[in-house]
């Protein structure tokens, strides 16, 4: 998933009063509670990104509800592959807990040849976060100005569209591939190396158009220098109102969503796995996290564990086939 940077996310409430009403989990084996000192939450990619965005107020909210320290800790590597498998390798006591985006955790498993885990296999789902849609840009003086003029456009000029996405792999490059499949047309495919990079090929002319998630382009279609031709959403988001989604201009239920979650090595207790659950479910009920969240184009979702299971399963299911026909591989 492509990764967003974001500044001054500002101090968030630290709800001290949580902390007397839950508990201390005691382990088998061991005398001390849960948590008995500082957790870490690693997120596997580097500092500034959208698990960093709804990583960090997180952190804060479970120090103030667990009377212990939960830090951020940026493993980045191999499209966080890195840092999902020192979480896979540690303990399963709750001291190191894993909060990422979904590449890691489902489509990384198909561009990768080799993996050093099964994200379905070897990681206990906790609890989903938010998610956040992909969309579809053009140049403002391209030929087209729907969605549907584009797609007349690429059928009648084949493979003629420069499509700009942020990296190989990346999800602005998965949905590409997606919507010419769904749509039946042809682009050529350009990657940049990260979705700034990508803007300002769009801006500079070197491609018509570019996907990518929400806030690469947000700026930029507010200030009326792009045009939103669709996103990659069921429905229509606060932030950007005039984007029409691509699933009620003639692809219904078209998606493509990047999604952040948390979640523990293989073997995590059930009790920890309720007890950051709830944590978690409560920090994305705090109105300035949904506001945070909204004016990204965000969704917040919480839910059950079981909840994170699925989609996991459901995001595999989804890019498998148009990982494999596009012959995608990071390695």
């Amino acid at each position: 998933m492509g990764e967003i940077t974001r500044r001054g996310l500002g101090a968030f409430g630290t709800g001290l009063g949580l902390a007397a009403a839950l508990p201390a989990l005691a382990q088998p084996g061991s005398p001390q509670p849960w948590p008995s000192r500082a957790v870490a939450l690693v997120v596997p990619f580097v500092p500034g990104g959208s698990a960093d965005v709804i990583g960090r107020p997180l952190a804060q909210h479970l120090s103030a509800a667990f009377g212990q320290s939960f830090v951020v800790d940026n493993r980045g590597g191999a499209n966080g592959n890195v840092g999902t498998h020192l979480v896979v390798r540690a303990e399963p006591d709750g001291q190191m807990l894993l909060v990422t985006t979904n590449g890691p955790v489902s489509t990384n498993m198909l561009l990768f040849r080799t993996m050093p885990y099964n994200p379905l296999t070897d990681l206990t789902p906790v609890a989903l976060l938010s998610d956040l849609p992909v969309i579809v840009v053009a140049r403002r003086d391209a030929p087209y100005a729907s969605l549907a003029e584009m797609f007349a456009y690429a059928r009648a000029n084949p493979g003629k569209i420069n499509c700009g996405v942020p990296a190989t792999g990346a999800l602005g490059h998965l949905a590409a591939e997606l919507l010419q499949r769904r749509a039946g047309i042809e682009f050529t495919i350009v990657p940049f190396r990260g979705g700034a990079t990508a803007a300002t090929g769009l801006l500079s002319g070197v491609v018509e158009v570019s996907i990518d998630l929400v806030p690469a382009y947000q700026a930029h279609i507010q200030a009326g220098t792009v045009r939103a031709l669709g996103v990659a959403a069921t429905e229509r988001l606060e932030a950007l109102p005039g984007a029409e989604p691509i699933a009620s201009q003639g692809l219904p239920g078209f998606e493509a969503l990047g999604w952040t979650a948390i979640l523990g090595p293989p073997g995590l207790p059930a009790g920890i796995v309720q007890k950051v659950n709830e944590a978690a479910n409560r920090f994305l009920d705090k109105p300035e996290i949904k506001a945070m969240q909204s004016a990204l184009g965000s969704r917040i979702l919480g839910g059950t564990p079981q909840d994170l299971a699925r989609r996991m399963q459901a995001e595999v299911a989804l890019w498998r086939p148009v990982i494999a026909a596009a012959g995608i591989t990071l390695d």
